[in-house]
């Protein structure tokens, strides 16, 4: 075989993979969009950056524990940027949107995952605690979606998914401020989606059961009370991350075009009873 014909052969061979690889790369549900994951070291947030990843997106990871932050874009790949900070310091939040769109130019996607669960009978509550609680949960995705949207409107697009909570829902003794916070957001995401689905933008909350994470853990190694709580999950188990990073994914892809202002459980059917 001479030099010509072995060179057609490589160059053949070389654009049937390429066009192979140009059509898996449409078929990914995230194909060349940019999301920012806050809270993205551990759990959820996680869990949400991996799935995001594999369908094609570029992801900025957002939290306070930097050694998480980059094991976890370590696994990621060149498609993650790791910006540590606190979501309740403005700095951090204008320096979280300037280094995501230096990197990569756009926001597409926003998760607003990080979050904050204590508890305590309501009458023992300092104005400190309940300040935390409503400062992580509320008042930062407040203020970071606010710097966002001027961004997705400019782009006439843009895709805003809040990590709520059942408790958002309904209420339970001993949690009232987190109650109270997860309620706020959920009617946050709603107020947003009325607003800015003119624009383009969508926004919509999954409010998550009981969800093994490190926020959970010890709360899980109480038997005698998980054996009583999983009566209450018709489905039979608790959650785990993937399920919650799942609906998430479907919440940011354009296959829930027609969806905003919605409210999605993903409890197991906790909530239907």
């Amino acid at each position: 075989m001479d030099y010509d014909v072995k060179n057609i052969i490589i160059r053949l061979i070389i654009h049937i993979f390429w066009t192979i690889f140009k059509e898996l790369e449409t078929q990914m549900r995230l194909a060349n969009k940019t999301a920012i994951i806050t809270g993205a070291g551990s759990g959820i947030g996680q869990a949400c950056a991996k799935a995001f990843c594999k369908e094609g997106a570029n992801v900025v990871l957002m939290g306070r524990r930097k050694e998480n932050l980059e094991e976890t874009a370590k696994e990621l790949g060149s498609q993650a940027l790791v910006v540590q900070g606190d979501m309740t310091q403005s700095q951090d939040l204008d320096r979280l949107v300037t280094e995501t769109r230096s990197k990569f130019h756009r926001i597409d996607i926003l998760v607003n995952n990080a979050g904050l669960f204590k508890g305590a009978p309501l009458h023992e509550i300092s104005d400190e605690q309940y300040d935390e609680m409503m400062n992580i949960n509320m008042k930062a995705v407040f203020q970071l979606t606010r710097r966002i949207l001027p961004i997705m409107m400019e782009q006439k697009y843009g895709n805003i998914v809040n990590i709520s909570s059942i408790l958002g829902l309904i209420a339970v003794p001993q949690v009232a401020a987190y109650n109270v916070s997860k309620g706020a957001l959920n009617q946050f995401s709603r107020s947003v989606a009325v607003e800015y689905g003119n624009h383009g933008i969508r926004s919509n909350s999954i409010c998550p059961g009981l969800i093994a994470t490190d926020m959970t853990v010890d709360l899980m190694k109480d038997e005698a009370l998980m054996q009583e709580w999983s009566k209450g999950y018709p489905i039979g188990r608790f959650g785990k991350v993937e399920d919650v990073a799942n609906a998430c994914l479907f919440l940011a892809s354009d296959e829930s075009s027609f969806i905003t202002g919605a409210t999605l459980p993903v409890d197991g059917g906790y909530t239907a009873q």
